[in-house]
């Protein structure tokens, strides 16, 4: 067995760095609400403090996988999520929450499969693309079997119900197909479609309406609908160009719903001011850098659309986190990457960041088969899969 790469320092860094502060910044955004909730100030820290090592665990374990083996393995690892995503909505085995049916509830803990569902997506996608590259030019044989499947998973979100996921994997898709080679005018008719039935579907539940409203107008409910987002606009002004100090923030006591998780970046923003808030954004920008320059040298498209698809998603619910609690996106109950608390969605991003490492570890072993194979390769790759 060849001996794998070490981690790429840099990636490894900023994952381990932003790990690091997430535990700084969960216990002092989560103690005062874990005291009275529970009537422990550390339980909260100390669940986050074991789920840490759990998913740098899990990353290190998807590293050491060679990329081809997700490519075989890709339709019954698709299988297997979609019916835990069917699972899930049956009373008695998925647990609702808030009105929501989207986890298990297993060995005291919660987990959404939606959280595995995004990974394979990605696998499947970037496996399609790659294994039938002459399909792409036919709406029958290439975009379509992907609709199908992005359509089930879809549905299956929304029937939790869960709008925000369904149109971040929609998002996901879109950026992946375009990558890929799927022609324009395919892509075009499907946003062409996709849109107003997104409308449909937002305009359909009253809660969104309030959501997409308390967005344009917080202040047309400050104590309802516009509470959360004027809350976490506080507590940005509130940190200034300075902030307040590590634990001297204010509006994570009871102010601010759920700081250790959706509005973690408030957090950060009143406790450590501008140069926390770009400190941050720096981290995983550098992040996300290192992960394509990681696509730009492979040569296997199945690789550099996989990494792609991951790095797209992460980057796409990392700004979604931090626009949201911004007031430059509507509110929308997304973990932040790497930072927010939350066991599901740190294991999820363990397992994107393991593909991208899994890629680069094993980038010398694959080598002399790209190098055998590269015209074959880069021929059906068009409109910048070579990143």
């Amino acid at each position: 067995m060849k001996r794998l790469l070490p981690f790429d320092p840099v990636m490894l860094s900023c994952v381990l760095i932003m790990l690091a502060a997430s535990l700084l910044m969960v216990a002092s955004s989560s103690m005062s609400i874990s005291a009275v909730r529970y009537g422990d100030a550390y339980r909260i820290i100390g669940h986050w403090a074991v789920y840490v090592p759990i998913g740098l665990a899990l990353m290190w374990a998807v590293s050491r996988i060679e990329a081809d083996w997700w490519r075989a393995m890709i339709m019954p690892l698709l299988g297997i999520v979609l019916v835990l995503m069917v699972l899930v909505l049956i009373p008695g085995i998925g647990m609702e929450i808030n009105g929501a049916r989207r986890w298990y509830s297993l060995l005291g803990l919660t987990l959404q499969p939606v959280e595995l569902l995004k990974p394979v997506l990605v696998i499947y996608m970037a496996y399609y693309m790659a294994a039938f590259p002459d399909r792409m030019k036919t709406f029958s044989t290439g975009l379509a079997p992907m609709l199908v499947v992005l359509g089930i998973a879809v549905l299956l979100l929304l029937l939790q119900p869960d709008f925000g996921s369904s149109a971040l994997l929609v998002a996901l898709c879109i950026s992946m197909w375009f990558v890929g080679g799927v022609p324009l005018r395919h892509l075009t008719l499907m946003v062409g479609s996709v849109l107003p039935a997104g409308v449909v579907i937002m305009l359909a539940e009253p809660y969104r309406v309030k959501r997409f409203m308390s967005f344009v107008d917080p202040w047309a409910d400050p104590l309802g609908s516009g509470y959360q987002l004027l809350q976490s606009m506080v507590a940005f002004g509130v940190g200034g160009v300075h902030g307040a100090g590590l634990g001297q923030g204010v509006q994570k006591l009871f102010y601010l719903p759920e700081p250790f998780t959706d509005f973690i970046s408030a957090v950060i923003g009143e406790e450590l001011g501008m140069p926390g808030m770009f400190a941050l954004i720096l981290l995983f920008g550098l992040l996300l850098m290192r992960g394509m320059q990681v696509a730009r040298r492979v040569q296997d498209s199945f690789q550099r659309l996989l990494v792609v698809g991951c790095v797209t998603l992460l980057a796409t619910t990392f700004f979604i986190n931090l626009g949201a609690a911004m007031g430059v996106m509507p509110t929308k109950g997304m973990p932040m990457p790497l930072m927010s608390y939350g066991g599901s969605a740190l294991f999820g991003t363990c397992i994107l960041l393991g593909l991208i490492f899994s890629v680069q570890r094993h980038e010398a072993k694959n080598k002399p088969r790209e190098a055998g194979n590269r015209q074959g390769e880069i021929k059906h790759v068009r409109r910048g899969v070579k990143v």
